[in-house]
């Protein structure tokens, strides 16, 4: 590797260390658990949950879980693919 190369590859770190530590900072300023928005996210994560694990028809589990993996990783290609090209 080139000193060239090795300096850009070290720049790309630096920044996505910069990048990393404000996200948290972020965090705590505006998102954490202090704040009313944090318990409305989680409840509405949390709940249909236990309400599905009532509710679901154990035959078809399997079948349930499987599709909903398979549009979660969908997703998560768009949504990587979208925030690599600023979307």
């Amino acid at each position: 590797m080139t000193t060239n190369q090795q300096e850009y590859l070290e720049k790309i770190h630096n920044i996505q260390e910069k990048l990393a530590n404000t996200r948290t900072e972020y965090w705590h300023h505006y998102s954490n658990v202090n704040y009313w928005q944090f318990w409305v996210v989680l409840s509405a994560f949390i709940l249909p949950l236990v309400i599905l694990y009532f509710l679901i028809d154990r035959k078809k589990a399997f079948h349930l879980g499987f599709y909903g993996f398979n549009v979660h990783v969908w997703f998560h290609y768009m949504d990587t693919a979208g925030v690599y090209n600023g979307l």
